[in-house]
């Protein structure tokens, strides 16, 4: 079962869970054409579907999908997943703005948000997501939240970020 996480964040972004009345905003900003290229499946979701998935969502521990919002407005979407706690390791992805919220920083500040819970409040050393490698854009955010690139495989890239608990 899901443990409850308290929404937190940087004074310009928060970060709760995401909840059934999100569903609908969530899959409508997934299913754009612009939006599909990016995500490892790119096919359109159907709603029915994606009730499906989040009940099995519920259910794990080891996944944790937000909505970021700014001033109470949703404007993304983000998550740590595939928690290992025995190795202290997680990935984190599925980044998302909203259509008519990009270039404003949300991203950004959310994968730090991201990184800090999952080093700090998780207390995972290790942290990694997969990024295509024609994703210029988001491979700069990343780097920029401290990630480095560690290997190429089918067009993917996977970074990673080590957490000295002195930092």
């Amino acid at each position: 079962m899901k443990p409850p996480v308290a929404p937190f964040g940087d004074g310009t972004v928060t970060l709760r869970l995401i909840e059934e009345r999100d569903l609908t905003t969530i899959l409508d900003w997934r299913n754009r054409d612009e939006a599909r290229v990016w995500f490892k499946t790119s096919g359109k979701l159907s709603l029915d579907s994606h009730k499906r998935w989040y009940e099995r969502y519920l259910a794990k521990d080891d996944d944790f999908f937000f909505l970021i919002e700014a001033g109470g407005t949703p404007v993304g979407q983000c998550g740590i997943y595939d928690i290992d706690r025995t190795c202290g390791s997680a990935e984190i992805g599925r980044f998302l703005v909203a259509p008519d919220k990009t270039g404003r920083g949300y991203i950004t500040r959310s994968c730090a948000e991201l990184v800090r819970f999952g080093t700090r409040i998780l207390g995972l050393p290790y942290l990694f997501l997969e990024v295509m490698e024609r994703n210029d854009k988001a491979i700069k955010i990343y780097k920029q939240c401290g990630f480095t690139e560690e290997s190429r495989s089918e067009g993917l890239m996977r970074m990673g970020f080590r957490w000295n608990h002195r930092q």
